[in-house]
């Protein structure tokens, strides 16, 4: 009797992490032969080595290559945003309110989408921190705080999350420019008003 070799095929989008979606972008644009590409897409999505894979019978791995393909073909839905979500063990949340993002968040993000697919996982660790202080549909998180160690952490994060809150951000982004820009605007008027006041009262400026 042959080896007895257990797999856990992904059925939905559900079941992926940013880290899974990476590698599968990567072979597309690989464009590799198609028996390959199937077998790589096999290895990445059930998360088995491609030593174990060669043992499988050809026909099991179409099988496979079926059920992988029915819903890979079905657009992920993006429409549902996910402001609380289980990670590793924590709650995390989503920044509360996106339009007061800091000017540092919102460099670091903007940066990162210029390669989205290859720094998903950078993106979702500034948008998704673990929540400090909870309160009905309230909450706050970390301070952001970015280091290499949290960014690779989140390559095991749920794709579909990522990719719900990314399209929420690239809509939101399209307005972010003029409220930054009001910010600043707002906070260099703040700035000439105190100077005013301390010449006003004659102190404060050597």
């Amino acid at each position: 009797m042959g080896e007895k070799i257990e797999l856990l095929i992904p059925t939905d989008w559900e079941d992926i992490s940013i880290g899974m979606y990476q590698e599968f972008i990567e072979l597309q644009e690989k464009k590799l032969p198609e028996d390959e590409f199937v077998a790589g897409v096999v290895c990445v999505l059930c998360n088995v080595d491609k030593e174990v894979l060669a043992r499988f019978k050809y026909k099991d791995l179409q099988d496979i290559s079926k059920t992988l393909t029915k819903w890979l073909s079905k657009k992920p839905d993006d429409k549902k945003l996910v402001k609380k979500v289980e990670f590793n063990g924590k709650k995390y949340g989503l920044i509360p309110n996106l339009s007061s993002i800091s000017l540092g968040e919102f460099v670091d993000i903007e940066s990162s989408c210029k390669d989205s697919h290859k720094n998903l996982h950078k993106i979702m660790s500034i948008l998704y921190r673990p929540i400090v202080k909870e309160k009905g549909t309230r909450y706050s998180i970390e301070e952001y705080d970015p280091n290499e160690y949290k960014e690779d952490m989140f390559k095991e994060f749920p794709i579909l999350v990522s990719i719900s809150a990314l399209s929420f951000f690239f809509r939101l982004g399209k307005k972010l420019p003029l409220i930054l820009n009001n910010y600043l605007v707002r906070e260099q008027k703040k700035k000439v008003q105190e100077l005013q006041r301390l010449v006003r009262n004659g102190g404060g400026i050597i």
